[in-house]
């Protein structure tokens, strides 16, 4: 008969239960973590049971302790009495519970040992090869003991067989201090950073001499506990500098709280790197929460960890083409969108703002107010929504094969200053082309055929059209997945502006004549040197791209373009390659 639960919690990291027997004894049973019973036994093969456990934890078995008492009728009624008394407390309920499940489980007697075999899910271990390929930096928190854990990174492949293991655990700082244990590490791990090329997305040295760091929870405790001077800043910093420089970092016995604090230290730490968590049980939820982006496992464990996550996932395997396929290309998607955006209206405000100058700053619109209100609703908006839906740079395939060309957009390489200034400089310099380019057409007063002269909204007009072709060929030129789609709206827009404008003109539909663009259009392109303006001002526009792209293609390439590369040769070269084969062989089709 079950009398009371004592519930676990992942501070105590044990739960017990009190039963009666059908003879009427009271017993009561604990299971836990070896290091939560073997310090309240007192009676039982502890050493021969204790160098089991550590033997299956080498082999990366799953470990749990049991023990028990026996209970005489007077000391349960104490008990309950401890208990109720806990229960019905209006304040610190949580704190003295837990005083009273200490009272009680105490002076156990050991039972024995329990081993599981916690098999992991298949292609996890290539999942984490190519995650560190990319330049991840992969921890793992758990709450096993330290050498299940050590075996199930090895079964993972985030310790390799050339990894020097750093310990950092309450054993070793019981034979030392916390101060001596940190800086011999630190020795350790920056002897030869002077001399090593470390690479600082993934921590691997290119000599291959490898660290990784194992740290327990009581050990990050102490590191966390503020000093004697109430700053602990100074062993934060050491122990995550003694990270940085490890190829994986191993923190066993971790409660669920330490996770979300070891999550927060690294976020805010100096470089402040984007976090992820995946986790699948209801002790990761506090780290999932903590992280940039939480990611749950629905798996055995149960959905809490999905349920508070901004992702789900049915497998861990699935993490590879969710970051290195899909976050690879709508990474590269929204960076295009944002940039896009800022260049094509720098490229449709600067010459109105440029103009303002030339007509004694009358406030003239330069464009005709269809124009304004067209441009960023019609003429421009479905090629960019399009790309940005679409646009996939490099093919699915080669990106879950090369996990490294993740790297090319790591630390928010296509956000930068750098990339945006020169999306700027690019918007400025078209503008200036369009501007400037149909000033100088019409600096000497410019005559069609019928002797009519172009007047201010054909200059306007002509300006315009310059200007919703160039932007529109620019996305055309950043454009590598080309389909039916793309090549729908690209065009597509190109000639809805010349219909409309046409139409707007009142070309086909003359009740329009009572506006003022009435015939301008047609006007424009009735003229010679409009055309050759036009096919001129948008080659010089483009040029500076164009030769940008040639330049660092050839001279600075990156291993997504040189990719691209190959595979246009591939694609090249592989139906002569093949027409060859069948010839050869005597086949024919």
């Amino acid at each position: 008969e079950l009398l009371e639960v004592l519930s676990f919690d992942s501070v105590r990291r044990r739960m017990s239960v009190i039963v009666r027997s059908t003879a009427g004894e009271i017993y009561l049973f604990c299971k836990g973590a070896d290091s939560s019973i073997f310090p309240r036994v007192i009676e039982g093969k502890v050493d021969q049971i204790r160098s089991r456990v550590e033997r299956n934890a080498v082999e990366g078995l799953r470990t749990l302790c049991v023990a028990y008492k026996r209970l005489i009728p007077e000391e349960y009624e104490g008990v309950c009495g401890l208990l109720q008394a806990a229960k019905v407390a209006l304040q610190d309920r949580e704190k003295k519970l837990a005083e009273a499940y200490e009272q009680i489980e105490k002076d156990l007697i050991l039972l024995g040992a329990t081993a599981v075999e916690d098999r992991l899910q298949e292609k996890a271990a290539d999942t984490i090869e190519a995650l560190q390929k990319a330049g991840i930096k992969v921890w793992v928190l758990t709450g096993d003991k330290m050498e299940t854990a050590a075996a199930t990174c090895y079964a993972c492949r985030l310790f390799r067989r050339g990894t020097q293991l750093l310990e950092l655990t309450t054993k070793r700082i019981e034979e030392q201090s916390l101060h001596d244990v940190l800086f011999e590490l630190s020795k350790t791990v920056l002897r030869c950073s002077g001399s090593l090329t470390r690479d600082h997305f993934s921590g691997l040295s290119t000599d291959m001499h490898d660290y990784g760091l194992i740290i327990d929870g009581a050990a990050l405790s102490l590191i966390m506990k503020p000093r004697e001077d109430g700053s602990s800043a100074n062993y934060r910093e050491l122990f995550l500098d003694i990270c940085r420089n490890c190829s994986a970092v191993l923190c066993c016995r971790m409660a669920p709280l330490q996770k979300a604090q070891i999550v927060k230290l690294i976020k805010f730490s100096k470089e402040h790197p984007i976090t992820l968590a995946i986790g699948d049980g209801a002790n990761d939820v506090s780290m999932i929460l903590e992280a940039h982006v939480g990611i749950g496992v629905i798996g055995k464990e149960g959905r809490q960890a999905a349920r508070n996550s901004d992702y789900a996932i049915p497998k861990f395997k699935h993490l590879k083409k969710m970051l290195l396929v899909h976050g690879h290309f709508y990474y590269i998607r929204i960076s295009e969108l944002v940039q896009y955006f800022f260049y094509k209206n720098v490229c449709f405000i600067f010459p109105q703002f440029l103009y303002q100058f030339f007509c004694g700053f009358s406030q003239q619109t330069l464009y005709d107010t269809a124009y304004l209100t067209l441009y960023n609703i019609s003429f421009t908006s479905l090629p960019i929504l399009l790309y940005s839906l679409m646009e996939q740079h490099v093919g699915v395939d080669v990106l879950k094969r090369d996990p490294s060309l993740y790297r090319d957009i790591a630390k928010n390489a296509l956000l930068r200053w750098r990339v945006f200034i020169y999306w700027t400089f690019l918007g400025v310099f078209d503008a200036l082309v369009f501007f400037f380019g149909a000033y100088f057409m019409f600096e000497n007063t410019t005559v069609t055929s019928n002797g009519q002269m172009f007047g201010n909204w054909t200059f306007g007009t002509l300006v315009f059209t310059v200007m919703v072709f160039t932007v529109t060929l620019k996305l055309a030129l950043d454009t590598h997945y080309w389909t039916w789609i793309n090549h729908f709206v690209i065009w597509g827009s190109l000639l809805f502006y010349v219909v409309f404008s046409l139409l707007w003109g009142g070309i086909i539909w003359p009740f329009l004549s009572y506006q003022r663009m009435y015939y301008v259009f047609i006007h424009m392109l009735s003229c010679g040197p409009a055309w050759l303006g036009i096919l001129l001002l948008i080659t010089v526009s483009l040029l500076p791209d164009i030769l940008k792209k040639v330049l660092c293609r050839q001279l600075w390439p990156t291993a997504t373009e040189r990719t691209q590369a190959r595979n246009q040769c591939l694609s090249v070269e592989q139906p002569t390659v093949f027409m060859l084969s069948q010839t050869s062989s005597g086949l024919s089709f």
